[in-house]
């Protein structure tokens, strides 16, 4: 009899031991899924705000680009080459943005979807550019992305 006791003296602290145990661990839960949905909240707020930059980018280098396309004196092959990459640029930001290594990728695929072969012409004129884009497109990132457009332009803008 006293041994059937024990046992149930056991089971039951036992219980209230896994009891406790399980109501502590719903409040780290709780208090966890709040933190993640305020975390999902930030986040859209962020990814909205990168998106948003990124579009604001792209105006103003197509604006840029307007401006050179009134300018006679330049060589419209050159603006022809580089209009691609300007007028997908909050796309080529976007898919910068996501990893690093990317750039070259993006602006393959923009390239590519813009007309076949205008890859590799866009490349042969990366090649002949002045450092300051080189060094932007060998740097296959986001950074790289920002200051090789506006290199571009800028270079453009100065002939």
């Amino acid at each position: 009899m006293i041994f059937v006791l024990v046992i149930i003296a056991i089971f039951v602290a036992v219980s209230v031991y896994f009891f406790f145990k399980v109501e502590s661990l719903q409040r780290e839960i709780i208090l966890m899924k709040r933190e993640m949905t305020s975390t999902k909240k930030e986040n859209k707020v962020y990814v909205e705000a990168v998106a948003t930059i990124a579009q604001r980018y792209e105006e103003v280098a197509k604006k840029k680009l307007l401006d050179l396309r009134k300018n006679e004196a330049l060589d419209t092959k050159v603006i022809e080459i580089i209009t691609p990459m300007v007028n997908n640029y909050a796309i080529i930001f976007n898919d910068s943005i996501r990893a690093k290594g990317k750039l070259q990728s993006a602006v393959k695929k923009v390239y590519e979807g813009y007309q076949k072969g205008s890859y590799k012409t866009f490349s042969n004129h990366i090649a002949q550019s002045n450092t300051e884009i080189k060094r932007a497109w060998s740097s296959n990132n986001i950074n790289g992305c920002i200051i090789m457009v506006d290199a571009l332009l800028q270079s453009e803008n100065k002939k």
